[in-house]
């Protein structure tokens, strides 16, 4: 049995959400929590693993293996923390459900939820988009040679349509995808220079993607 320790939200005045199922965690998802960091003025970059996702395939790897290896990533970084919200929830997983429990717990709490360009594009199809806007700011994250005229086309949608605000943030170009990551370990390749090593070393310790 792994042990999980939630977040304290009572702990912080404003933070950035970044959900994800983080299997694995890799260098791309901290690149990009750290350049929101170091860009909005935030207390901590929350990293979320999903339970339930209803966009997304289940991912195979048990939430809480997902988490550990998450906390080990980030455990040496004060930028950056993690909450298993979602995973002791259950259920199918909605942000909005979530930006609604966090500020049960922390009312004056200012949320920034961060999502891929593509997902901030696709918002329209999202659990009840103006609650969503009406609990948090958006931030949607892209890689450099983004069409950055769509986002700016699309922030301006959301604000006429939800009163939203959105911001874009280019952060590094780092292309690295989950799946394959896991393929790699499956095949005998090792995740050196793509996965940081506290989380490398848990997927040995504990023989993740071996199968599947």
């Amino acid at each position: 049995m792994i042990w999980m320790d939630g977040f304290d939200f009572k702990s912080c005045g404003r933070i950035a959400l970044v959900g994800g199922a983080f299997d694995p965690v890799h260098f791309g998802h901290l690149a990009a929590a750290q350049t929101v960091y170091e860009n909005f003025d935030v207390d901590r970059v929350v990293l979320m693993p999903l339970g339930d996702a209803p966009h997304k395939s289940l991912s195979s790897t048990p939430a809480a293996e997902r988490y550990e290896m998450v906390r080990e990533a980030v455990r040496d970084n004060p930028a950056l923390a993690v909450s298993d919200m979602e995973i002791r929830r259950g259920g199918k997983t909605y942000t909005v459900d979530t930006l609604r429990q966090i500020k049960g717990i922390n009312p004056d709490m200012d949320i920034y939820f961060v999502m891929g360009a593509d997902e901030f594009k696709a918002i329209d199809t999202w659990r009840e988009p103006e609650s969503l806007f009406s609990l948090c700011r958006v931030i949607a994250v892209s890689r450099p040679g983004y069409d950055t005229a769509s986002l700016i086309k699309k922030t301006a949608e959301v604000k006429e349509r939800y009163g939203g605000e959105a911001s874009f943030l280019e952060v590094p170009s780092l292309d690295i995808s989950s799946s394959d990551l896991r393929k790699r370990i499956r095949d005998g390749r090792a995740g050196k220079y793509l996965i940081p090593k506290e989380a490398e070393e848990y997927i040995i310790r504990h023989d993740l993607y071996k199968e599947g």
